[in-house]
């Protein structure tokens, strides 16, 4: 798999983590980096998740993986 970037404006650091979003749930999905590449989806450093915010009322999920 290639490298991605962080879809933020101005990152330039490596992708480990993808967000979605579900309007009509108003809510977010944070989770490791997807297979590929999706247009509907955004792709995040690990800086830019840490720092995630939702507008008020919405829920971010966030899907750890499991480390052995």
């Amino acid at each position: 798999m290639r490298d991605r970037l962080c879809s933020k404006v101005g990152c330039a650091r490596e992708a480990i983590s993808t967000l979605t979003y579900d309007y009509g749930d108003q809510m977010a999905a944070l989770g490791p980096l997807g297979r590929a590449s999706d247009p509907h989806a955004h792709d995040l450093c690990a800086q830019h998740a840490d720092r995630l915010s939702v507008p008020r009322g919405w829920v971010v999920v966030r899907h750890e993986t499991l480390r052995a």
